[in-house]
This record gives structure tokens, sequence and C-alpha cells, in this order.
């Protein structure tokens, strides 16, 4: 029963960070279709799940490489779906649209060379910081709408703040983007792996690589070596 009620968990947790991947998708289909408006409040619902998800799999113990690889995935996901429709409303966010897709082909790149380029501080501030930012330039482009709760006097603040403020945080996005673009090279291009000094490598069967990516201790325990590497296995050369 207790491990029956473990799996259960494992699987809420990790369908609660799936919708985020579903959710990113449907994002520009609420934009064009219904407006900015709509869309903040399905963006709320969303960082509300990227909360609880992470919250949920601490306090029940069911972390995992898939819940993190899923993590990684819709949130790099939601990132670029939010940054491309917010280009719509300010343009000058490709810059950082573009900083972030260089940032991701470096974590793919390192993912292939069985490297692990972890988030650093300087990662965590980057992703806090622009979280922050299209929250605010999100409420920004619903002004029309937090106007018919808040009135006209909130509306004329916004749009008397609303041009400079903007390009403030497109700066210090782009800014802390830069740096943290020129981090994680520096750190893909110093790593070396065990994986790297494996002369001859077989990747491991189904049953193996799925234990790896399901269970906890193992996440644990290796959570700072590349997942890749844990995949594969030496094998001897006759």
């Amino acid at each position: 029963m207790k491990e029956r009620s473990k799996k259960i968990k494992f699987w809420l947790v990790n369908i609660i960070t799936f919708t985020r991947v579903i959710g990113s998708i449907i994002m520009p289909i609420i934009y064009f279709t219904k407006g900015i408006e709509t869309l903040v409040f399905f963006v709320v619902t969303l960082f509300l799940t990227d909360f609880i998800d992470g919250k949920l799999s601490r306090i029940w113990k069911v972390e995992s490489f898939l819940g993190s690889l899923l993590d990684s995935v819709s949130d790099k996901l939601f990132a670029f779906v939010m940054l491309g429709i917010l280009s719509y409303e300010y343009p000058g966010l490709l810059s950082v649209l573009t900083l972030e897709f260089i940032i991701f082909v470096i974590n793919t790149l390192a993912f292939s060379e069985f490297k692990n380029v972890q988030s650093s501080k300087i990662g965590k501030l980057k992703t806090f910081i622009m979280d922050a930012s299209l929250s605010i330039l999100c409420f920004f482009s619903a002004k029309d709408l937090l106007g018919d709760f808040l009135g006209q006097k909130f509306i004329k603040i916004i749009t008397k703040i609303e041009y400079s403020t903007s390009y403030i945080l497109i700066g210090i996005m782009f800014g802390i983007g830069l740096v943290t673009v020129c981090d994680y090279s520096k750190k893909r291009l110093k790593q070396v792996t065990k994986y790297e000094k494996m002369k001859y490598k077989q990747l491991k069967n189904f049953k193996e690589i799925w234990k790896i990516l399901t269970t906890r201790e193992t996440y644990i325990n290796n959570k700072n070596k590349s997942l890749k590497e844990l995949l594969y296995k030496e094998k001897s050369h006759k």
C-alpha cells in the first residue's frame, strides 16, 4: 500500500509538471484568439504549477531524473513561448529570446557530450529576473483589463511608466542573459566527464534506464552527474 501511494504521488507530481508543457503549447492559441488579458490569468496558473510540483516532490520525496527533465523542458518551453508572445508587444525582447536560444544550444551540446552544465547562482538569478520581468511586462500589456478593477488612475500611471520601465527590464534581462551564456560556455568547455574516459561504451537496457530515471535514490546520489553518462556503461572490447 505504501509503495502504491508513493507511485501515485510520483505520477501526480510529474503530471502537474507536464501540464506546463501542454499549457505552453496552448498559450499562443489563447493570445491570438482571446488576447493578452485572458492570457495573463492562464500564465498565473502556469506559474503556480511550477511552484506546486517542486514543493510536492520534495515533501513527498519523489524527486527523480524524469521529473527534473520534465521540469527543465517545461520551463524552457514556457520561457520561449512567453518571450515570443510578448515580443509582439515589446520587440526588444527578441534580443533576450536569442540569448535564451543560445543557452539552450549550449545545454544541448553539453548533454550530447555527456556533460552536466548545472544551473549556477548566475543562472538561478537569471531565471528569477526573467520570471519577474516577464510577469511585469505581461501585466503592463493587460493594463486595460486591470484598470477595470483598479480604476483609470491605475491605467494612467502604468501608461506613463510602461515605455521606460519595459526598456529597463529588457536591458537587465539581456545583461544577465549574456553573463549566463559566458558562464555556461566556460563550464561546458572545462568539464571532463567519466564517460569521456571510457574507451568502449554501451547503452544500458530499457529496464535499467527506467530505474535510473524514476528512482529517487539514484537521483539524489547522482544529480550532479551527467544523466547521459549514467545511461551508458563501459564494456570490454574483445
